[in-house]
């Protein structure tokens, strides 16, 4: 009895920490130059913003902040997949170099983890944003 007891309780603890997509994308993330690529500057965004306020109940709304003033907005849903979840992002708003964007649907390849998010920049490495622990 008092085995089964402590057995639970260490799979609570290990399951306690253990976050779902929905809620390990929320917050702000800020892009690690010293991570990656040397591209990852120049191709993806500096600062990624998701929260799960939106006026729908299954999309969360981002913001990203590109190194060169460039930024676009909107919602974003996960989408689950065989084998991973993908993020997907509805631009509504954006600045003159990603106006082209609005009313597209992007289909992005990162990988959501707790206190990061990854993706592919060769066979090797990923950009990386890391929690941002000021927003």
């Amino acid at each position: 009895m008092r085995r089964r007891y402590l057995v639970w309780l260490v799979m609570a603890l290990v399951f306690s920490h253990c976050k779902t997509p929905e809620e390990s994308i929320l917050g702000t993330f800020v892009l690690d130059v010293e991570a990656g690529c040397e591209v990852c500057p120049e191709r993806g965004p500096w600062r990624m913003i998701f929260d799960d306020q939106s006026p729908s109940a299954n999309l969360g709304s981002y913001a990203f902040d590109f190194s060169d003033g460039g930024q676009h907005e909107g919602l974003y849903e996960l989408v689950y997949l065989e084998s991973s979840v993908m993020l997907v992002l509805y631009p509504e708003t954006g600045s003159a170099e990603h106006f082209g964007l609005i009313g597209s649907t992007l289909q992005t390849e990162y990988e959501v983890g707790q206190n990061n998010i990854r993706e592919k920049c060769n066979g090797l490495l990923n950009c990386v944003w890391r929690r941002d622990g000021d927003g």
